[in-house]
């Protein structure tokens, strides 16, 4: 994983957490399979408040976005090894 920097590396890991909420949100509205969009946390966690013109940057985990993060993270992993 040394030939990529590091924004590419938290963009692209960024990337896969929003695109694993996307797709539990649709596997629970298609196939009702619920428990991949439950909130690991009560509330959502605040990253930032008043970041530029956002009032609050807030983060909601759920187990279908921690695991984009690390299929996210396996490909990085797996495409920078070849």
């Amino acid at each position: 994983m040394g030939k990529y920097s590091i924004s590419f590396v938290l963009i692209i890991l960024i990337f896969g957490l929003f695109t694993g909420a996307v797709f539990g949100s649709l596997l629970e509205q298609v196939f009702g399979i619920g428990f991949l969009n439950i909130e690991i946390f009560s509330s959502p966690v605040k990253i930032a408040e008043n970041f530029y013109i956002l009032k609050n940057l807030e983060l909601q985990l759920t187990p279908a976005s921690l695991l984009g993060l690390v299929v996210a993270g396996w490909f990085l992993y797996k495409r920078g090894k070849s």
